[in-house]
């Protein structure tokens, strides 16, 4: 993972290059003088004075569509970034040129039994596992009670000459994944502590949230996992993670088509766009809306995902009395570029290959080089390798997932290393209390912030639609969080002087200064 820059002196150009995966974020600007800025993150090209902070409103409707603003864009006009696999290079008389170095390309000549290919398999995630425990500072690791992190422990155990530093964060009324954790811990002897979260205080930490992301995410992870790293941060410089495994080993559903989804799709095509979808559009446009997706799946499996996956489809950016422009939906885009490169693909590689080209870099990898930036932790993600990336993606469907089951390859090669309990668990995440968060003080803030004329004025969404969501938190919390952090990076970085640190201030001060 690197992002870098290049200054060649002897011919005057410049060439900035950012990691395949996208671990790494490298953003720039163009200046009208000519020549360009860059750096890891966005406030040292608003603090260098040449770059006059401004929303992109092209921008609000890309984040509201998928919860991130997906690159090159980024939330401010004129700021962009680099997308993974590329290299960006300016001459001197000030020509630029953007292209990749490096494609998904998914790995052929695999091994075909299963042994081999698991064999095969393993040693490349082992081998890039023993590259990134190289450090001369504290390494340790993020055991979840998942099987992507338990593999990583595992293979890790192997290259450690001394016990492995494992971590798993215990959440206060949370599912608790602990004892999965510490039977792989004690199976390979590690040096293993446990780590108590509460994420209930979530006024207390949105507002410096929004500082450290600069650009708004809608995933409420981020508090969660900027909690785990400050934790961590006591203990090791360096923490491993599992990142990556489920876009690689299809472990969300939405790579699979809904059962009641099938069953729609056995009525005739007219009936269902002539009859049955504009009745229930009089009723109800979300589950009209719900119903259409379905033949999407078939269609275009980039518009699946994001159909599965966007907290603002269009009847709910029309109820707040948001206006969007066209908007390139990243996942779609991601699938059809890497459809125009591989025809043949199976429709679930191209569905994974999608999720890596939108949702892990502009979610995923983004809130882990955040939250553990903040805290001076460095996040490194062994499944990430493009060695093993390339590998797991040139497995057949029909291999990897055999009659829909979710991750059964990855399950196949933990079997000889990992507990049984932890192999037949049932798949689990970090579930920020959200909803009761906006049955407390962040609701009231909420409700102050978004509906404040000066946030009004914006025209993003009207009084009214807010109303709507806040009276039903527990179907609409987390829409009105990604609303939230909208709003707070808009008065972070536009409506205020930067500031060199960040900000302590509760959610409830920031609400009543509104």
């Amino acid at each position: 993972m690197y992002a870098l820059a290049l200054y060649d002196a002897g011919a005057d150009s410049l060439e900035l290059v950012r990691d395949r995966m996208g671990v790494k974020p490298l953003y720039w600007a163009e200046l009208p003088s000519g020549g360009i800025l860059y750096a890891s993150e966005i406030k040292p090209l608003f603090a260098s004075g040449l770059v006059r902070p401004d929303i992109d409103n092209g921008a609000v409707d890309a984040y509201l569509a998928h919860g991130y603003v997906p690159g090159p864009q980024t939330l401010f006009k004129g700021i962009n970034k680099l997308q993974p696999g590329h290299r960006l290079r300016i001459d001197s008389d000030g020509e630029m040129v953007i292209a990749p170095y490096w494609q998904v390309t998914p790995a052929t000549g695999l091994p075909e039994s299963g042994p081999e290919l698991d064999a095969h398999l393993l040693g490349l995630l082992e081998d890039s596992v023993r590259l990134q425990l190289r450090s001369d500072v504290p390494v340790g690791l993020l055991l979840s009670g998942g099987i992507d992190s338990g593999l990583l422990v595992a293979l890790a155990a192997r290259h450690t000459p001394h016990a492995l530093k494992t971590f798993t964060a215990r959440f206060k009324g949370g599912v608790d994944e602990s004892p999965l954790a510490a039977e792989v811990a004690a199976r390979y002897g590690t040096d293993h502590q446990v780590i108590d979260v509460d994420a209930g205080d979530a006024a207390d930490h949105l507002w410096s949230l929004a500082w450290y992301t600069e650009e708004p995410l809608n995933d409420a992870a981020v508090l969660p996992n900027y909690l785990i790293e400050k934790a961590l941060g006591e203990h090791v410089t360096v923490s491993l993670n599992g990142t990556g495994g489920d876009e690689l080993f299809a472990g969300y559903g939405r790579y699979f088509q809904l059962p009641v989804e099938k069953q729609y799709l056995h009525i005739p095509k007219i009936v269902r766009r002539d009859f049955i979808e504009p009745l229930v559009g009089l009723l109800s446009p979300m589950r009209a809306w719900q119903l259409s997706r379905a033949q999407l799946f078939a269609q275009s499996r980039g518009a699946y995902l994001h159909a599965h996956s966007t907290h603002f489809p269009p009847p709910l950016m029309a109820m707040i009395g948001h206006t969007a422009g066209p908007i390139n939906l990243a996942q779609t885009n991601a699938a059809e570029v890497f459809i125009s490169e591989h025809p043949d693909a199976d429709p679930q590689t191209v569905g994974l290959v999608a999720d890596l080209g939108s949702y892990l870099v502009e979610d995923l990898l983004t809130l882990l080089d955040r939250t553990a930036m903040a805290v001076s932790v460095e996040g490194r993600v062994p499944f990430l390798d493009h060695r093993f990336v390339e590998a797991a993606l040139g497995v057949p469907a029909e291999s990897r997932t055999p009659g829909g089951q979710q991750k059964f390859l990855e399950r196949r090669l933990a079997e000889s290393l990992l507990p049984k309990n932890v192999i037949t668990a049932p798949k689990r995440g970090f579930v920020s209390p959200v909803p009761s968060w906006f049955k407390g003080d962040v609701g009231k803030a909420a409700a102050k912030l978004l509906t404040s004329r000066q946030t009004l004025d914006r025209g993003w969404w009207t009084a009214e639609g807010i109303s709507q969501l806040m009276r039903a938190p527990d179907r609409h919390a987390y829409r009105v969080y990604s609303l939230l952090m909208l709003e707070l990076s808009v008065r972070m970085f536009i409506d205020q002087p930067l500031t060199d640190s960040a900000p302590t201030d509760n959610i409830q001060d920031i609400a009543d200064a509104a």
